[in-house]
């Protein structure tokens, strides 16, 4: 039985907060926003504030307790039973506590997490950006396909909005699969088809260490003042290539 998916951080009675709306159809997934108002109080777990350490600058424990109040929230959504530490890994990832997967994205004042519980959504990837003019024909080349390229140029009025878009998709994707076994990858071997309405894209990913085929994602999106949100997750746990 599925939970309720977060559509904003409890503890606020904004209205802004209120029209955040989760990026995943998967009603397993707990999605959660933040913003700095909303983490004024916030207090990080004792381990977490260890893993951060001091010498980070005033952005970096900013982000980073924006992540954590998320991923709290997100935690106590699903019914996690304990205030749990969300630590990091070699790479910054964020560590879930077992039986969970999640993810954090932040940008700018926002702070997102998602949480769900590893028997229901094999994996999770969640991503904020801003929409803004950077998006250049040779940087979109880095990360689209040529497909995608054509795609995000077809409709000059929605170009850079379609930009973000994919590359915040791919940015989802990468943090669903890399958990699974630490691999990297180039986004290269990730192509996104739109769905109707540019509500998200169906992907499909060629990576042979994670998987004897193409493993198969869905990427959903949603928008919340001037950001991007995109969330990948995987419906079915991978199959391991022989030897793996």
């Amino acid at each position: 039985m599925g939970i309720s998916v977060l559509s904003s951080f409890q503890a606020s009675d904004s209205a802004d907060a209120r029209e955040v709306i989760s990026p995943f159809a998967n009603p397993s997934v707990a999605f959660t926003l933040v913003s700095d108002e909303d983490v004024k109080d916030f207090q990080l777990h004792p381990l977490e504030q260890e893993a951060l350490g001091d010498a980070v600058s005033l952005k970096r424990k900013q982000d980073f307790i924006l992540g954590r109040a998320a991923a709290r929230r997100s935690l106590s959504a699903i019914g996690f039973p304990v205030v749990s530490p969300v630590l990091r890994g070699e790479q910054r990832e964020p560590l879930w506590p077992v039986g969970v997967v999640g993810s954090i994205s932040h940008s700018g004042s926002y702070g997102v997490a998602v949480a769900a519980w590893q028997q229901d959504v094999p994996a999770l990837g969640i991503d904020i950006q801003k929409v803004e003019e950077r998006y250049t024909d040779e940087l979109i080349a880095r990360f689209a396909d040529p497909d995608e390229f054509d795609w995000v140029r077809s409709d000059p009025a929605k170009r850079t909005e379609r930009a973000v878009k994919l590359f915040s998709a791919k940015e989802s994707i990468f943090k669903a699969l890399y958990v699974l076994r630490r691999v990297w990858f180039a986004f290269d071997v990730a192509h996104l088809t739109p769905k109707e309405c540019e509500s998200g894209f169906h992907a499909s990913v060629r990576l042979p260490a994670l998987s004897t085929g193409v493993v198969n994602l869905e990427v959903g999106v949603s928008s919340y003042n001037g950001h991007i949100i995109t969330g990948a997750w995987l419906s079915n746990p991978v199959q391991f290539a022989s030897g793996e």
